[in-house]
């Protein structure tokens, strides 16, 4: 049987792209990994205790402070999935092209 991803909503540790972060731009500690993403301290610490989430504008964020690809940053966060899903009615891009060659 081939491996599909989920459909359900899946949690991912904020913890680990923060700790990530941090090793990767060897930084001290949280206050100064808030400095380089350009974030209050309250942003990660919300992060940390999972009052947050880390929704897709804060991996845009993210990406503009370091340059990182957003599929590095879910990586590094435990999201290894091919694609991201949006909503209800999201086809992930093979799929989409499959359908849009049928419509033609």
């Amino acid at each position: 049987m081939k491996d599909e991803p989920s459909l359900n909503p899946v949690e991912f540790d904020p913890n680990l792209l923060l700790d990530g972060l941090r090793q990767k731009y060897r930084l001290k500690n949280d206050a100064a990994l808030s400095r380089y993403l350009q974030v209050t301290p309250s942003v990660i610490s919300r992060l940390r205790c999972r009052k947050s989430q880390i929704t897709c504008a804060v991996l845009i964020c993210i990406h503009e402070s370091t340059g990182l690809s957003i599929r590095e940053l879910r990586a590094m966060m435990g999201d290894n999935r091919p694609f991201c899903l949006l909503g209800k009615n999201h086809v992930s891009g093979r799929a989409a092209r499959t359908k849009n060659s049928l419509d033609e």
